[in-house]
């Protein structure tokens, strides 16, 4: 079940209750927000969540220049390869969010922007690695409320408010795009009139008081919210427009013309403690779902629990696993840190569980070629391989993988020789045994009699 908590109980310290708010609030000015994106394909609903409000929130979350680098950046394109099922279709900003708290952001420097046709995992254990740092940890749906949207986007107590995703049509939207009216934030696009087809995602990142326009039956709307699209800088006025308040205000308007609710993320940047490092060569990637887990139990064959790995499991099309063009096989990491029962567990076995079902239009084929743990607990990496054959084919239903940290030896010894026999033996409790060895050529066969006290 997807976790999504109340805003006014998850954000309320933050709010500028009892407080006045500013005339008007611009977030995409501050530091913490990218370059405007230019959606590839119909990825409008990531490159909202994850490209603008997961990049802006982490960036306020670590006080990071957003614009100073890619690394300060997440790629809305590797969330999207992960939730679009193969094809260039459109999602749910929580779709994308889900994902990112299971799997992390991945940054742009790591996986930047590529053909869309191509929805290409990026291949290497290191670029995984790294995205598993920057996760959300939760994500908050806002009722559609004005003033809700406003204090939120204003902040609190000298510091910058956050960004929000919605949703609405876009197809037809009639625009003003010299407006000269009142405005403290000075954009020159304003929608007038909202359309009845085309849905996509937004990003709302400030507001301004000020704008003020008659519509053609004479009414005057007070009020916008600052709009940011995915359509590159040219579009509209470098990217944003003004959406004025009264659209959210009127009640008559069906969720599919503008959505009843708006979201955003709350994010974390932790270290990934103990990783599995896999490389897959397997030719339709939605067969496959992935569960790991570990004992203490050295001679067992089960973990103590097992964790369902959702962020990559049955997930692209039928494609390869690096997309539809590059057969090679794919590198990548699972992540145990958030199932890790105690601070310091001595773990004995590791296991892998990949489970092959004919998801898709095309059944796959293909084998794990490598498989290790990697545990940084210690400050240095230790990395503990997989002893079994490799390359292995993957088979239909459940594929078993184990790595365990206690080897196991093969031994030989030299036939039983006894100067006597039977052996006597007396127990620590005072009990006595008779011990016989014998047998004929390589079979040796022991008995015992216990006798009471």
């Amino acid at each position: 079940m997807r976790k999504v908590i109340t805003a006014l109980l998850l954000l309320l310290p933050i709010f500028m209750y009892g407080q006045e708010l500013p005339q008007y609030v611009d977030n995409s000015l501050n530091k913490y927000f990218p370059p405007i994106i230019d959606q590839a394909g119909g990825s409008c609903a990531q490159a909202s969540s994850i490209g603008y409000v997961c990049s802006y929130e982490m960036n306020r979350y670590l006080d990071r220049d957003a614009s100073a680098s890619p690394a300060n950046r997440f790629s809305y394109q590797f969330i999207w390869n992960l939730v679009n099922d193969g094809v260039d279709q459109g999602g749910f900003a929580e779709d994308g969010l889900f994902v990112a708290m299971r799997s992390g952001a991945m940054t742009e420097e790591d996986f930047s922007t590529i053909t869309t046709s191509a929805f290409t995992w990026p291949s290497g254990f290191e670029k995984y690695h790294n995205a598993l740092r920057y996760r959300v940890s939760r994500f908050v749906n806002f009722s559609k409320d004005v003033d809700t949207y406003k204090r939120y986007l204003a902040g609190s107590n000298g510091a910058p408010g956050g960004i929000l995703s919605f949703s609405g049509h876009c197809n037809g939207w009639e625009m003003i795009r010299d407006y000269s009216g009142p405005s403290g934030t000075g954009y020159k696009a304003l929608v007038t009139k909202l359309p009845d087809d085309g849905a996509h995602a937004m990003t709302i990142v400030g507001y301004d008081d000020l704008v003020s326009y008659t519509d053609e039956n004479g009414v005057t709307h007070e009020g916008a919210f600052i709009v940011v699209n995915s359509w590159g800088n040219s579009a509209h006025d470098r990217g944003r427009f003004y959406y004025p308040y009264d659209f959210f205000r009127d009640n008559t308007l069906p969720a599919r013309v503008i959505s009843n609710d708006a979201i955003t993320a709350e994010v974390k940047y932790q270290e990934p403690r103990i990783l599995y490092k896999l490389t897959l060569d397997y030719t339709s990637r939605d067969d496959l779902a992935y569960n790991i887990g570990a004992t203490d139990k050295a001679d067992s064959n089960n973990p103590d629990n097992f964790y369902f790995q959702s962020g990559m499991s049955n997930k692209g099309g039928d494609h390869y696993m690096r997309g539809t063009y590059d057969k090679e096989p794919l590198e990548f990491a699972l992540d145990l840190t958030d199932n890790i029962p105690s601070t310091d567990p001595d773990y004995c076995r590791y296991f892998l569980k990949i489970v092959r079902t004919a998801k898709g239009r095309v059944k796959g084929e293909g084998s794990l070629k490598a498989l290790s743990v990697i545990d940084y607990r210690s400050g240095k990496p230790v990395e503990y391989n997989y002893r079994g054959s490799l390359p292995r084919q993957i088979v239909d239903g459940d594929n078993w993988f184990i790595i365990s940290l206690v080897p196991r030896y093969k031994v030989s010894c030299s036939p039983i020789r006894v100067s006597s026999n039977p052996l006597y033996l007396k127990t620590a409790s005072g009990e006595s045994a008779t011990l016989r060895i014998g047998g004929e050529g390589k079979t040796t066969k022991i008995t015992y009699t216990l006798r009471k006290k």
